[in-house]
């Protein structure tokens, strides 16, 4: 058991609990900092609901389940959680100025909040009571994880938030992502009589400078530099040996196909079709039920199902992706350049952000095949997107590793814990 809130019982290690309100795309960012505190000789466990718990189990991370057993879907119009429910572009740099975006398009964000903290409101109490029993000196949360900041206030430890790889959507536990604390949030603190803290003011910051989107707010930002984790699997033969092609990956991400298979199959279709006739080695990456989009492709196509990015990527020449802020930075990790064909607007802010940097085309997908062709074949013939992806790669690299940060963690008195060095 635990001495004096906030600090460790003598003789035993630190603890950090991990805590996420979904699957792949916001668990996976945080697997590599869960095993470097591992290393460092903390204690480990990840909570989250139980529809997530295949994937925690899959990290060999020890795991317990909060919340509701079924995932329960916040109602709302429809177009809201697939196209995001706008009839015109979002503005760029709307993540950091929410007053770009016109009424419908600040409803869709209002909607997406909404349906997060509904989310918390039915894990916090079991988060709450494992906290409670095992007395973590640390809370690690998704930054959209609301529940997390009010089990470290139940138990007086600090928290910090997790972001993703790029283009963090923080401070949604804020009115219009720049106001007071929203009532639905402080209603979790409310239950168990806590003062509220806000869940975004302090995160882990995986991005590297030239690919950071900025936040609506101020906060303090602990660097840490990113190591890709997408996932356990089985590692064809084939990777072994370069194509006499130019090899290219086209996925529409792990993640966007398995929450909205429809979406992640029409961006399939529309990052092939344009690739017939080029001479070049497709690498197909996707789920199980996406294999029967190989056929038709060109001779020698390859489908990869369900792959490890990190070790695909680095046999390949070029990435055709949708966005997704896993798939952008592991092609930094591996020096791969990319063509982005954004399916969301979160997805086109990263997008922008690796074309700004230098390191990929970002093409409308509502663009003809062409625009993917021409786009392929610069990124393949241009030295320049290399050595700008070599440039970001090396911003990375100077960032602390998640084994000196956790090592920081392991060892600083509690006032300091999941502090800024």
């Amino acid at each position: 058991m635990a001495g004096e809130r906030g600090r460790p019982a003598a003789g035993r290690p630190r603890r950090a609990l991990f805590a996420t309100w979904s699957a792949a795309g916001h668990l996976f960012p945080m697997v590599p900092t869960a095993w470097a505190c591992r290393a460092a000789g903390m204690e480990v466990v990840v909570a989250a609901p139980p529809y997530c718990l295949p994937a925690v189990h899959r990290t060999g991370l020890p795991a317990v389940p909060v919340g509701d057993a079924t995932e329960a879907v916040r109602k709302g119009p429809p177009r809201f959680s697939r196209d995001w429910g706008s009839d015109r572009p979002w503005p760029a740099g709307w993540t950091s100025r929410p007053e770009l975006l016109d009424e419908t398009q600040s409803a869709v964000l209002e909607f997406t909040a909404g349906k997060q903290l509904h989310k918390a409101a039915g894990m916090v109490e079991d988060l709450v009571a494992f906290a409670r029993h095992w007395r973590p000196d640390v809370v690690v949360c998704d930054v959209l994880c609301h529940a997390g900041p009010v089990a470290a206030a139940a138990v007086g430890v600090p928290h910090v938030s997790h972001g993703w790889e790029v283009a963090t959507m923080a401070h949604t536990e804020r009115t219009g992502r720049t106001g007071g604390l929203r009532p639905e949030y402080t209603a979790l603190f409310a239950r168990f009589g806590l003062p509220p803290r806000p869940c975004s003011d302090r995160m882990i910051q995986l991005a590297p400078p030239a690919m950071t989107v900025p936040a609506s707010l101020g906060q303090t930002e602990i660097p840490m530099r990113y190591v890709p984790y997408n996932g356990s699997g089985a590692l064809p033969p084939w990777l072994r040996t370069r194509s006499q092609r130019p090899r290219v990956c086209v996925t529409s991400g792990l993640a966007l196909g398995g929450f909205d298979k429809e979406t992640a199959a029409d961006a399939m279709r529309a990052f092939v079709g344009p690739l017939a006739g080029l001479d070049i080695e497709v690498v197909l990456a996707g789920t199980a039920d996406q294999r029967d989009l190989a056929a038709g492709l060109p001779g020698g196509a390859r489908f990869a199902e369900s792959p490890p990015f990190h070790q695909l990527l680095p046999s390949c020449d070029a990435v055709i992706h949708h966005g997704g802020a896993g798939t952008a930075m592991t092609a930094v990790h591996a020096g791969v350049p990319q063509v982005i064909l954004p399916q969301s607007p979160p997805h086109t802010e990263i997008a922008y952000r690796v074309e700004q940097a230098g390191a990929g085309v970002v093409v409308d997908p509502e663009a003809d095949g062409g625009a993917v062709r021409d786009a392929l074949l610069s990124v393949l013939g241009d030295g320049r997107y290399r050595a700008a992806v070599a440039a970001v790669r090396a911003e990375r690299d100077a960032m602390p590793t998640p084994a000196e940060v956790c090592a920081r963690w392991a060892s600083a008195p509690a006032g300091e814990l999941a502090s800024p060095r």
